[in-house]
């Protein structure tokens, strides 16, 4: 009978009822060097290996806290590499896969170390909104506090004028959208802003004059201004009528901080 190898035993150790047979996971070329470790948490250490898209073999990295998603914030003592993982984007109306998500945002350092992602406003199509394709917008609270300012001057004599006042509030500015004068005769109405706080003097910014045929004066503004703290806006209201009339004016705005 000819010689053969023979295996070489397990040995087992007594662990309360039951036996348990001690093993060592190590390399087949250097078992005595290379052998994996339990650590006293009970953690096999182990390095973790995957193959890459060009069938290179890397090993799976983690962050300082253990994490394999790692951090995406530079820490000079916590995350000295932190991960580069950003926004990605499908090309539009592309099927969805990894082929097409190559549109990565760019983005521009902004005040107080913020950084500022940059945007594009497109409608449906595609199409940049511009001056020849405006974005539609629908307004429908103020950002601010609301003003509407209203007075009634009773029984103005003819040629005789009347100021209706309005200061803006502390700490806020007054972004007027309209103002509004109406009256039964025929009336002038000069808008004015006083020239600093307490000035006491005015620059007329806006004139209007009523008719028969339309008693109002609505000085509807396309381009809305702005009046600081502390100022008086004024509509001067002059009867350029025969007789006594009542005078009705309103200042319609916002105030913001």
């Amino acid at each position: 009978m000819s010689d053969y190898d023979s295996s070489l035993p397990i040995r087992s150790e007594a662990d309360g009822a039951d036996e348990r047979v001690q093993v060592k996971i190590v390399d087949s070329s250097n078992p005595d060097t290379q052998q994996a470790t339990v650590d006293t948490d009970n953690n096999l250490h182990v390095e973790i290996h995957g193959n890459d898209e060009g069938n290179v073999d890397r090993v799976v990295a983690l962050s300082e806290k253990g994490n394999v998603s790692l951090d995406g914030d530079y820490d000079v003592s916590n995350n000295t590499n932190p991960s580069s993982a950003a926004l990605i984007a499908h090309d539009r109306s592309a099927t969805h896969d990894r082929t097409t998500q190559n549109q990565r945002p760019t983005a521009v350092a902004g005040e107080s170390d913020s950084v500022c992602l940059d945007i594009s406003l497109h409608d449906e199509a595609g199409q940049a909104y511009d001056a020849d394709n405006p974005l539609p917008v629908s307004i429908e609270e103020s950002e601010g506090d609301e003003v509407f300012d209203y007075n009634t001057s009773s029984s103005v004599a003819s040629d005789a004028t009347v100021n209706h006042d309005y200061t803006v509030s502390a700490s806020r500015t007054f972004i007027g959208d309209s103002f509004w004068v109406s009256g039964s005769g025929k009336i002038k109405v000069e808008l004015q802003i006083e020239t600093g706080v307490g000035a006491g003097t005015f620059d007329t910014v806006l004139t209007g004059f009523n008719s028969t045929a339309n008693p109002n004066v609505d000085m509807d503004l396309k381009k809305r201004i702005k009046v600081a703290t502390g100022i008086i806006i004024r509509l001067v209201i002059t009867n350029r009528d025969n007789q006594p009339q009542d005078l009705y004016s309103s200042l319609i705005g916002t105030e913001k901080a």
